[in-house]
């Protein structure tokens, strides 16, 4: 009877000690008696060799100690517990494992971050050393071809200078011929009139004599038949057909002041990485003597193609709208690049704005441009 009792008082005990303790490891220093109680006056149950690992549920009896050993459940000594320098090395462990494996891993995305702001660096360098290879080829292109057209100018300025050289020599030649003839044959005859064979045309005189009839000169307008229009400065004209292209976080301009001696019309070009990847993105008309300003450019590389003059007409040609100016007409492709890209500072975002000036110079009795890059009205009208 007294053996069943001590078995219900440890099971109460150890229930009510384990519901209000927070547990913790501890290792036997010596052999240990494991008894049923907290008391010598208690049965021993089992005995902990020395060096083996208990769970202590309480520590609140005294000099005794509510232990879980295997699956079992009495009291011991207190002071024959001591710390498991096994658990407390294998916590510390554990806590610079889970340390490490953190710094592994911010470690490993300051890497992968670093690797692909240096990816994009490249790509961006990459893409930047293209445009200006493939910009630097246009140029060279350009100028080839420029000086390719000169030479064909200069070779056909000699021909014809050449022709009228030799038409000059074969015309006094012949004059001096017909002179020394007149003079072989005397005088009286050199001072008689020299008259044409040539009939007439259009004279109803019975005169020896021929007279040439009235020469009536009319010059042909091959623009009469094309629509005359007028547009404010900033108007696209409608024979572009064109919607402009805007981004509106970008506070930048290209600032245009026109002079006194013509109008324009100004088409802005975004680079691509070929001159067919050019991209149209702006077109404006810009009476004279007036500034105007072109906003809200998307990001990129530019150039310009100009068109100068008055009296600007449209028409269709080829079933496509046509435009151009019938009066001291010229028509440019600007040399310089606009680079409208962002730049970021230590004081912020530079965002970058042009200034521009165009007019028309007075050359002979006409008017022509200060660039060098002249094209014609279908290079300009093309987009």
């Amino acid at each position: 009877m007294k053996s069943i009792f001590t078995f219900i008082l440890l099971l109460v005990i150890t229930f009510s000690t384990h519901a209000q303790n927070d547990g913790k490891y501890l290792m036997s220093s010596t052999k240990m008696e494991v008894r049923s109680g907290p008391g010598l006056n208690f049965n021993t149950i089992a005995e902990v060799p020395q060096g083996t690992q208990v769970y202590v549920m309480s520590s609140s009896y005294g000099d005794w100690s509510a232990i879980q050993f295997k699956k079992m459940n009495g009291f011991v000594l207190s002071n024959l517990l001591t710390k498991d320098s096994r658990i407390a090395d294998a916590e510390r462990a554990a806590k610079e494992a889970a340390a490490k494996r953190e710094a592994a891993k911010a470690a490993a995305a300051s890497a992968i971050a670093q690797a692909e702001a240096a990816k994009r660096a490249a790509e961006e360098a990459a893409r930047r050393a293209i445009a200006d290879a493939e910009r630097l080829q246009r140029e060279a292109q350009a100028v080839a071809a420029k000086a390719i057209q000169d030479a064909e100018a200069a070779k056909r300025s000699q021909d014809a200078a050449a022709r009228r050289a030799l038409a000059d020599t074969e015309e006094t030649r012949k004059a001096l011929e017909e002179a020394n003839r007149r003079a072989a044959k005397g005088s009286s005859v050199a001072s008689n009139p020299i008259e044409s064979t040539t009939p007439s045309y259009g004279s109803s005189s019975n005169t020896s004599t021929p007279r040439s009839a009235n020469i009536s000169v009319t010059r042909e307008d091959k623009y009469s038949s094309w629509e005359k229009k007028t547009y404010k400065s900033g108007a696209t004209p409608k024979s572009f057909n064109f919607k402009g292209k805007f981004d509106y976080k970008l506070d930048n301009y290209l600032k245009i002041k026109v002079g006194k001696n013509t109008e324009v019309v100004v088409k802005l070009y975004k680079m691509g990485k070929t001159e067919s990847d050019d991209e149209l993105v702006r077109v404006t008309y810009i009476n004279k003597s007036t500034t105007q300003f072109i906003r809200n450019v998307p990001e990129g590389e530019y150039y310009l193609k100009i068109a100068y003059g008055s009296d600007w007409r449209e028409t269709i040609k080829n079933g496509k709208k046509y435009g151009t100016f019938t009066k001291n007409a010229l028509y440019e492709k600007g040399e310089q690049v606009l680079n409208f890209n962002t730049v970021k500072t230590s004081k912020g975002i530079n965002v970058p704005s042009y200034n521009l000036s165009l007019d028309l110079l007075p050359s002979g009795g006409g008017y022509a441009t200060s660039g060098t890059d002249d094209i014609s009205a279908d290079a300009f009208n093309a987009n």
